[in-house]
């Protein structure tokens, strides 16, 4: 026999064994592999710990209701329905108060207006800072509401289990034990009502009747078509191309809040206002009452963060970027000891010395980076065939030729798709998912110290602004609708290759900083001759038939620099190996250094520039210091040109 300890043990053992079998499940839905769930018998809600990567699940409760497994999932699915938007845009989340302060200050205004009408201004109980902490809240409160609603979509249209009769039963229960009825909106103010009531018609599949509305919200109609059907119609559609915040917000402004704002200024103008030293006390508490710090509705029995709680989760996801951040800066500023991944303070200090010497050229590819990103989804117009109004298409009039002979005898032109026009459209490309750049410098006896200097100058900044390019891909993965990331390797080459730095896909900030440095201060002209073909042939031989077959459909890009002083010692084999990058869809292309006699110069432009389409050489010659610059040129217009296809 098992006593309470036991099968309180044994429920456990049986939820965690189930949440693994869970696991690719939950890593779909949040987009979050690293997240742990664990199962803690002495809670009664989700605690969500992102610091550390862990959702606790309330076991006690669990068991208490005697959830199924299907059950469990929906609720961890609805605590964590908006968990990916959060890591992508928590500060966004967190400014709300800032972003609505213009709709924050209009209602804090009405209402101030109607307290100075009645005679009422500079009585205590109506002071400005308890208007505009009430209008806060409320504003704020409307936000979070329809993000639970928004919520609740999301779980239904992304696990269809879910819309099921008999699981929908469990659910619907569920909401009605936490006070979600159709009765509950009749016992609050008509503008909470009317945002509740939107979860109530997902839930009873009714409208709601606002009391005292002088119109009905939900019987009125947008661009032709019911008010709670555009509404959700325009949410799913967010939905399903993964939009958040940045996206809903916005439309929540234009098409739901105006409702809002109109229930409420009619409770407003509807109420009486007495002032707080008349001997009225009764009559004075209820008007003065909605005015005071409104507190956050309480769902009974609820197994959900509460708003405090989900603010403090979105602080603390906040904090952890801004930390990652710190810390790369630190390891940047060499502050943090990287001796364990081969790096001196001596070489944090050269390191730094050419971050500094590059700080403007950074901060000028920082805004070109910005401007390709925000480019990269634009509106545009295209041209729509089988329109009903525009300019008279022959091809379409002659595909529709009987419909427009029927017409004809009716004499009713008006629904006829032979017309076409351009319309606004938003327009964004496909992506590769991989971008790929290998930096191939010439490290051989001939390379000096100004050539150093350039070479070390170009490095550091090029290598540094990818890095900084990567963190706007991830912060705009909403905007880009996919995920795409740019890595870096560099190379050097004399008498023999070797790889200086890995294309680092899951190490760590320090690893990567690391290999950054030593791309640099390693460099320094003492490896021989200059057979660079070795190394360009090397690196063709690391692409797999796979590889190989993703470049040429475009679903990855590889693109090659070479920066060497002199021509090659054996320029049939490196025209080879260039020759055979080309053939696999990489692009390549080399930068020639320093001064050059005749020869020289011949071979480079044998290996580089003779027998293609168009040249793959550059040569600087002399002007060793526009190194850093033309670098910086070719990486950004080459991923440019990915994202203009």
């Amino acid at each position: 026999m098992f006593g309470e300890e036991g099968l309180i043990e044994e429920a456990k053992k049986h939820c965690e064994e189930f949440l693994q079998r869970e696991q690719r499940s939950l890593a779909t839905f949040t987009r979050d592999s690293s997240l742990i769930y664990m199962p803690e018998e002495k809670l009664e809600r989700f605690v969500l710990n992102s610091s550390n990567g862990v959702l606790y699940l309330p076991l006690a409760s669990f068991l208490n209701k005697n959830l199924d497994e299907n059950q469990i999932m929906w609720h961890i699915y609805y605590e964590l329905a908006l968990y990916s938007d959060w890591k992508k845009q928590a500060r966004k989340y967190l400014n709300r108060r800032k972003d609505w302060q213009k709709e924050i200050d209009h209602m804090s205004n009405y209402i101030l207006l109607k307290i100075r009408k009645d005679g009422l201004e500079g009585d205590p109980a109506y002071s400005p800072s308890m208007i505009s902490n009430y209008v806060k809240k409320e504003i704020l409160d409307f936000l979070y509401l329809f993000d639970k609603y928004v919520s609740f979509l999301r779980v239904l249209q992304i696990c269809p289990i879910y819309r099921d009769d008999e699981n929908f039963k469990k659910i619907l229960l569920y909401m009605k034990q936490t006070g979600r009825s159709k009765e509950a909106i009749t016992k609050v103010p008509r503008h909470r009502g009317f945002i509740n009531g939107f979860i109530t018609i997902e839930l009873y599949k009714e409208e709601p009747e606002i009391e005292g509305a002088i119109e009905n919200p939900f019987h009125k109609k947008i661009f032709n078509r019911p008010f709670y059907e555009f509404v959700r119609y325009e949410l799913i559609r967010q939905i399903n191309q993964e939009k958040g915040i940045v996206e809903r917000d916005p439309f929540l402004r234009s098409f739901v809040f105006p409702t809002f704002e109109k229930l409420w200024k009619q409770e407003i103008d509807e109420m009486e206002f007495h002032r707080s030293t008349e001997q009225k006390e009764e009559k004075c508490q209820e008007s003065n009452g909605i005015f005071e710090q409104p507190k956050a509705e309480e769902i009974q029995d609820s197994l959900e963060s509460t708003q405090e709680e989900v603010e403090k989760i979105l602080e603390e996801i906040a904090d952890q970027e801004e930390n990652i951040i710190a810390h790369m800066e630190s390891i940047m500023e060499g502050k943090i000891n990287l001796e364990p991944y081969g790096v001196s303070q001596a070489d944090q200090e050269l390191f730094q010395f050419y971050s500094n010497k590059m700080k403007k050229e950074r901060e000028e590819m920082k805004r070109f980076w910005k401007k390709l990103i925000g480019d990269a989804s634009k509106e545009i117009n295209i041209k729509k065939y089988n329109q009903v109004k525009g300019k008279l298409d022959i091809d379409n009039l002659i595909h529709s030729y009987p419909d427009f002979l029927e017409a004809e005898k009716k004499g009713n032109y008006k629904n006829l798709p032979i017309f076409n026009r351009y319309l606004l459209e938003s327009q964004t490309n496909v992506l590769p998912e991989k971008i790929e750049i290998s930096f191939v410098i010439d490290n051989s006896g001939s390379m000096n110290e100004r050539k150093i200097d350039a070479t070390r100058k170009a490095l550091a900044v090029t290598l540094l602004s990818i890095d900084d390019f990567n963190r706007y891909l991830e912060k705009n993965i909403e905007k880009l609708k996919q995920k795409i990331e740019v890595q870096t390797e560099t190379w050097f080459f004399g008498s023999r290759c070797y790889n200086v730095k890995e294309f680092n896909y899951r190490s760590s900030a320090e690893k990567e900083k690391s290999d950054i440095i030593r791309s640099i201060v390693r460099l320094d002209g003492n490896d021989g001759a200059t057979d660079d073909g070795a190394c360009l042939k090397e690196i063709s031989n690391t692409i797999t038939p796979k590889q190989e077959n993703r470049l040429k459909k475009g679903k990855q890009i590889k693109i090659v620099f070479q920066i060497t002083d002199g021509a090659s010692s054996f320029p049939g084999m490196a025209k080879e190996a260039v020759e055979e990058l080309l053939s696999k869809n990489v692009m390549v292309y080399g930068f020639q250094i320093g001064k050059n006699n005749e020869a020289n110069e011949k071979v480079f432009k044998f290996v580089w520039r003779e027998g293609y389409k168009e040249p793959h050489g550059i040569i600087l010659g002399e002007e060793v210091e526009k190194l850093p610059k033309e670098l910086l040129k070719a990486v950004g217009q080459n991923i440019k040109t990915v994202f203009n296809k």
